[in-house]
């Protein structure tokens, strides 16, 4: 398809930038000493949604420890006595 003059000429629209929030919340991976590869919650101090972020990284690290115990000693709170 060929393009006209016109078409050829006429001024495109301006495409709006879209500005991305910075994340409060972030995760990095890093390796420790003993060369094993860990994963840690980073958190902005300043941001104005630091109380919800800090309570929604609690209640994540509380159902990852909940899963561990389940997967190591059949109960998600504490360990069994006997064990």
């Amino acid at each position: 398809m060929a393009r006209t003059r016109a078409a050829a000429n006429k001024k495109r629209a301006p495409v709006a930038s879209v500005r991305h929030k910075k994340a409060s919340v972030g995760k990095k991976r890093f390796k420790d000493s003993s060369g094993k590869y860990a994963r840690v919650t980073v958190l902005d101090a300043n941001a104005a949604t630091f109380g919800t972020d800090l309570l929604n990284v609690f209640r994540e690290n509380v159902a990852r420890a909940r899963k561990e115990n389940m997967r190591l000693f059949g109960s998600p709170d504490r360990v069994p006595d006997g064990k």
